[in-house]
């Protein structure tokens, strides 16, 4: 289990978590970040990650020094950063990242433990990976202030694709998890929270790297495991994978966000999906109670992630706030931002 971090949070009463989609610093993103310093791709987002609690987000790329890729099936992509890539996440305000999902392997079992070594080195916590399976499925805990308490918020990880970069007993890897077979991957949630629940871990993340790209809504399966996540005892189920958001749904007394998107990348951008357009996602938690989830609307150019300007924000409140009440969740516009509140009615953002 990875140590429990305490560089601390703002004393306040309550908590603010911020949870990000896939965050890929490699191929073009690396280099531009060689060229113009480790603050440019997060640089103009940095005061809105430093200021929460804790921020966290899914480290889609490996970090490290060139090497030779993976050698299982061949891939389209391969997606490798600089390791001033660490550097980058810490100086964003970054600390806590998932690391269970289809690009972790990229550059095989030595660039994983590269990648390992760097996000240690830089006091980020990380799980969904590791050494062999018991590492890649040990949980993450990180310690931070609410009021005069000190709160553990705990996050386990797992993908369902890329089955050959699976951990085993004696192989580095990721926390590989097959969906298809719903009762056992119900099974596998619930031993997964049990360690969380040992050490008192009062806000726990469920982090799933699941379903296919440019998916604009859950499938049936996927809600209906992240309310079984829910009813076993998560706090928070934390989707990506799909490179745009999808929507939030409240269940259980818990969140469910079913896709984060992407909060840094160099994709080509798809003009019907946009998926330049994303949302960065604040969780405002009070005791074991969620208040209110502000969704902060980002515009991804030139492998640098920016605040969308006023057209932008239009047309990400009009396709959130749409996905949002087919969960039927209600959203609001405050300030420039989308808003949920449990019990904000179904409306029109």
């Amino acid at each position: 289990m990875s140590a429990a971090h305490q560089d601390g949070g703002p004393t306040a009463a309550g908590l603010r978590l911020v949870l990000a989609g896939d965050v890929m610093l490699g191929r073009q993103a690396g280099e531009v970040m060689l060229r113009e310093g480790a603050g440019y791709p997060l640089g103009a987002v940095a005061s809105l990650l430093r200021g929460a609690d804790l921020a966290i987000a899914n480290l889609e790329c490996a970090i490290g020094e060139p090497g030779e890729r993976w050698q299982g099936a061949p891939k389209a992509f391969y997606f490798r950063a600089p390791p001033q890539a660490g550097q980058a996440l810490s100086d964003a305000g970054i600390r806590l990242v998932s690391l269970a999902n289809n690009h972790i392997l990229d550059y095989g079992v030595d660039g994983l433990l590269e990648n390992l070594r760097i996000l240690d080195a830089h006091g980020i916590a990380h799980a969904g990976a590791g050494s062999g399976s018991s590492a890649a499925l040990a949980p993450a805990i990180v310690e931070r202030v609410a009021g005069q308490q000190r709160v553990r918020i705990g996050m386990a990880a797992f993908c369902d694709h890329q089955p050959d970069f699976a951990a085993s007993a004696d192989r580095a890897g990721m926390a590989w998890l097959g969906l298809d077979d719903e009762a056992a991957a119900i099974d596998a949630f619930a031993r997964a929270l049990a360690p969380l629940r040992a050490h008192g871990v009062r806000w726990p993340i469920l982090s799933l790297h699941w379903g296919p790209n440019m998916a604009t809504e859950p499938s049936p399966r996927q809600r209906r495991l992240a309310r079984a996540a829910i009813d076993a005892g998560w706090k928070i189920v934390y989707g990506h994978s799909a490179h745009v958001f999808q929507g939030v749904e409240l269940y259980g007394g818990g969140v469910i966000l079913y896709a984060c998107g992407d909060l840094v990348d160099d994709y080509l951008v798809d003009p019907e999906f946009r998926n330049d357009h994303q949302l960065l996602f604040e969780l405002r938690l009070r005791e074991d109670a969620l208040e209110r989830i502000v969704m902060h609307p980002l515009f991804i150019r030139r492998c640098r992630v920016y605040p969308a300007n006023s057209a932008q924000r239009a047309w990400i409140f009009e396709r959130m706030g749409e996905r949002c009440r087919e969960l039927g969740t209600g959203v609001r516009i405050d300030d420039g931002m989308l808003v949920i509140e449990p019990g904000l009615a179904r409306q029109s953002a």
